[in-house]
């Protein structure tokens, strides 16, 4: 299996975007303890008040199995109420030199 990278932009509502922010460094804690999530890196935009993320996981299949689990369910709950809009910039294969 081919590893599966994703960039993300999140936008919270209006003055929700520390709590937005705080729940995806949550995920991060919890996707970087899972043996298939790589990087799950977490960055507040200097330019807008959006949110990026950076994933990069050993397969399309574990990204999707990810999903499914409790504690993404439970931070995906808590984050759509303050969630104004969600892009995926990008799905990529990450390279590297070795």
């Amino acid at each position: 299996m081919k590893p599966c990278g994703l960039f993300g932009k999140l936008t919270a509502v209006p003055g929700e975007r520390e709590m937005l922010l705080a729940i995806l460094l949550e995920a991060a804690e919890a996707m970087e303890r899972e043996a298939t999530c790589c990087v799950y890196q977490v960055a507040a935009s200097l330019d807008d008040e959006s949110i990026v993320v950076y994933e990069v996981w050993e397969s399309v299949e574990a990204h999707q199995q990810s999903l499914s689990l409790e504690t993404t369910q439970t931070l995906i709950g808590r984050a759509k109420p303050i969630l104004a809009n969600i892009e995926r910039l990008a799905v990529f294969e990450p390279r590297s030199k070795n």
